[in-house]
């Protein structure tokens, strides 16, 4: 089923304790009318991306950065925006979601392999597992844009129309 373009819903994420729960219901409530497993796909790519605003933005500023989401057709668009601390991280980010494209159908062989290469050396610290969860998990398209200090991380994917 066909729907109208949907305004983009935003959320201000809050660096707080509840910040995740608080992206959570935004997921939820911003989707309330999709099929339970766009919702849940949906639920998933935010509380990833709201995740990863909290621990790897800008730690000088009280919010994070924002998620939107919105819809237009059977397309279901999630966007995360942030400051950067770290250019280091922010190209790290490009390279995986690029990594992640070129991929095609073979997500799930880099997600095995995060997976053995997080089995093997658990010290390492960072599990950088969020976006290849996105992609395999939720089937979510990734696409990432960084300029002047400014992340942009977008999910995509089709979903079915109104349960």
């Amino acid at each position: 089923m066909t729907r109208a373009a949907q305004a983009e819903q935003t959320l201000k994420l809050a660096r707080k304790s509840a910040a995740l729960a608080d992206a959570q219901r935004f997921a939820e409530h911003a989707l309330s009318y999709c099929t339970p497993e766009c919702r849940e796909a949906v639920t998933l790519a935010v509380c990833e991306l709201g995740e990863n605003l909290i621990k790897y933005g800008s730690g000088d500023e009280l919010e994070a950065g924002t998620i939107g989401v919105s819809i237009e057709d059977d397309t279901v668009r999630v966007r995360a925006t942030n400051r950067v601390s770290s250019e280091e991280d922010a190209l790290r980010v490009r390279e995986l979601v690029s990594q992640i494209e070129r991929s095609g159908g073979a997500v799930r062989e880099l997600y095995r392999a995060r997976l053995q290469e997080l089995f093997e050396h658990p010290e390492l610290p960072r599990a950088q597992l969020g976006l290849l969860r996105m992609a395999f998990e939720g089937g979510f398209r990734l696409t990432c844009s960084y300029e002047r200090s400014e992340l942009q991380i977008v999910a995509e994917r089709t979903c079915a129309g109104p349960a």
